[in-house]
């Protein structure tokens, strides 16, 4: 290894994973505008991302031939408020959690509790899915059923576990992207049960 790559693999190894507070705090300011209300969802979407493109850090580091990082940093990873708003207690357990924690600098926290959870709330995606789902279903999810990233990791992960369910319910994972299924499931869609 080089020199000049030994010392860009040092910089990457002591770089702190962090939440950085750029992105949402340009796309806050993008959506307050009143002049939004005469576009089109897909337009606004367009001309928001323009305005990221237009006003984003792109950090370029010393002696870097391939360039680029998610946020104005190394290892500084951008939030996404118009999917998903994080709170303030989201904000304090980045930090200490046990995989990959992210450090949340008193700056970011201020900018999230004066302007992006004010004016994200009831507008987040996540926020205007749930408040179309049924009591039941927000009792199941609730309840640890399911999440909304359970594709992500099969049946059982964070719900039920395979074990626990009866034999007749059970069905197989399908690799990593598995969907615990029961027998009425198959009954509704008609299928033979193979999974």
């Amino acid at each position: 290894m080089n020199e000049r790559v030994e010392r860009l693999r040092e910089e990457s190894i002591r770089a702190v994973p962090a939440v950085s507070g750029e992105r949402a705090r340009l796309l806050t300011a993008f959506h307050r505008s009143e002049e939004l209300e005469r576009h089109s969802v897909p337009v606004r979407r367009a001309l928001a991302f323009r305005y990221l493109l237009d006003r984003q850090t792109i950090h370029v580091g010393d002696d870097e031939l391939i360039v680029g990082e998610r946020g104005p940093a190394p290892k500084a990873t951008p939030t996404y408020p118009e999917l998903c708003c994080h709170t303030l207690e989201d904000l304090d357990v980045l930090p200490v959690r046990g995989r990959t924690p992210f450090a949340v600098d008193v700056e970011t926290r201020t900018l999230y509790a004066e302007s992006v959870i004010p004016f994200w709330e009831g507008q987040s995606l996540r926020d205007r899915v749930f408040a179309t789902m049924s009591a039941p279903w927000r009792a199941a999810f609730d309840a640890g059923v399911f999440t909304e990233f359970m594709g992500a990791a099969c049946a059982g992960a964070r719900g039920p576990r395979q074990q626990d369910l009866p034999v007749r319910n059970r069905r197989p994972c399908r690799g990593n992207r598995g969907v615990a299924r029961t027998d009425r499931d198959v009954e509704r869609s008609g299928e033979d049960g193979q999974a």
